[in-house]
């Protein structure tokens, strides 16, 4: 059945494989074709399939926009049905990512996608919630208790489970200081963790069931070029690199602020950013601060913006890509705190889309930010004291 999934010009990517009620395989998979990439940055629309055994490849439609990408599915089924979860994000006019949930008794009976969680990387196991930021932590939800994963010195791409063995998470991400993915399987409930290598190489964003293994393999001189392929050998090797904490005990590496940065206070009883007195609410405005044009989209605003932590965040990014200019090993740590600039702007339509842009320029082809640009629609956001 995986063979059927392979088609030429098209990309697959983020595989998961479990069984349906009659014990058939189902793999739940991501699929880009030669429309779905942008082709001066060579970065991809991924959208949903599933196949199940002896039967055809199919779109698992979810209803949002063409311009969402949608990754990372995940899913079960037990006497009610399916409940399929996946992430989805990135598009022009509304660049956040989250968590979204389907279920229903048969695919084209699916719920409409409920959002869970603003977040690149997670997925819902029955009353079990585990999303992550981009660099180090992992967060696990569940009515037996909750705690933190960290993992030091990682950005995470990917957050799944084992469907032969939900307590085995299953991790792929990139080292900041290195070029390499890598593949970590972690038992929740023995802390036990191995790094998985499938043919020699990482087990990229595999999904594993029983004696199977698929993982996501380059096959292309960019990044997000991949299609699946079944593994023949799967070596593990135990690693001591993933530490529990308790709930709160570290902070996120890049969002926590640093001295008095400004940044609005948190509500104590949520724990989300406050808006002062007399600020819309954030799903009636869009980055920009104002009202978007009439019959545009809203876009919604999940995180306060901080000025002074976007200033701080630009600067950092500055001087380490001037430092790989001269042969040091910083250009993940850059691109991380262009990231950090471009979630503390949401609400300044004009920068936020901006610093967005030169992201992932530089992400995909090298292209050094223009400062000067981005300098001169910061200033005024200064001197008005927005933010």
């Amino acid at each position: 059945m995986f063979d059927t999934i392979h088609e030429p010009d098209v990309m697959t990517h983020m595989p998961f494989l479990t069984r349906n009620g009659q014990g058939k395989h189902v793999l739940f998979y991501c699929r880009s074709g030669p429309g779905q990439v942008d082709v001066a940055t060579q970065s991809r629309r991924w959208k949903l399939w599933v196949v199940v055994e002896g039967d055809v490849p199919r779109r698992l439609e979810t209803g949002l926009s063409a311009d969402l990408a949608e990754c990372s599915p995940t899913a079960w089924h037990d006497a009610t049905g399916w409940h399929v979860t996946f992430i989805a994000g990135g598009a022009p006019n509304n660049p956040l990512y989250h968590l979204y949930r389907m279920d229903g008794p048969y695919f084209d009976r699916l719920s409409q996608p409920v959002a869970i969680q603003a977040t690149r990387a997670g997925f819902v196991f029955g009353d079990r919630l585990v999303h992550a930021d981009p660099e180090n932590l992992i967060y696990v939800r569940q009515p037996a208790g909750d705690f933190d994963i960290e993992l030091p010195g990682a950005f995470i791409y990917r957050v799944s489970y084992r469907a032969d063995a939900p307590e085995k998470l299953l991790i792929s991400g990139q080292w900041q200081t290195e070029t390499d993915v890598f593949a970590i399987e972690y038992d929740l409930a023995t802390g036990e963790q191995h790094l998985l290598e499938s043919d020699g190489l990482p087990a990229y964003k595999c999904t594993i069931l029983n004696d199977q293994v698929l993982y996501a393999q380059r096959i292309g001189e960019h990044f997000e070029e991949r299609r699946i392929n079944a593994s023949t050998m799967l070596s593990r090797r135990q690693i001591n690199t993933i530490v529990r904490r308790q709930p709160g005990q570290v902070q996120p590496t890049v969002t926590q602020p640093t001295g008095a940065c400004g940044c609005r206070s948190l509500s104590a009883s949520s724990g989300v950013p406050a808006p002062p007195a007399g600020t819309p609410a954030p799903d009636s405005f869009g980055p920009g601060g104002a009202p978007p044009d009439p019959g545009a989209d809203p876009v919604p605003v999940t995180r306060a913006s901080c000025l002074e932590c976007v200033s701080k965040h630009l600067g950092a990014a500055y001087v380490l890509l001037t430092e790989t200019r001269e042969g040091y090993a910083h250009r993940l740590r850059a691109i991380g705190h262009l990231h950090e600039a471009e979630d503390e702007s949401q609400e300044f339509r004009d920068l936020h889309a901006a610093i967005r842009a030169a992201r992932k320029a530089y992400q995909t082809d090298g292209t050094i930010p223009d400062w000067t640009s981005l300098e001169a629609l910061l200033s005024p956001l200064r001197q008005t004291g927005a933010g």
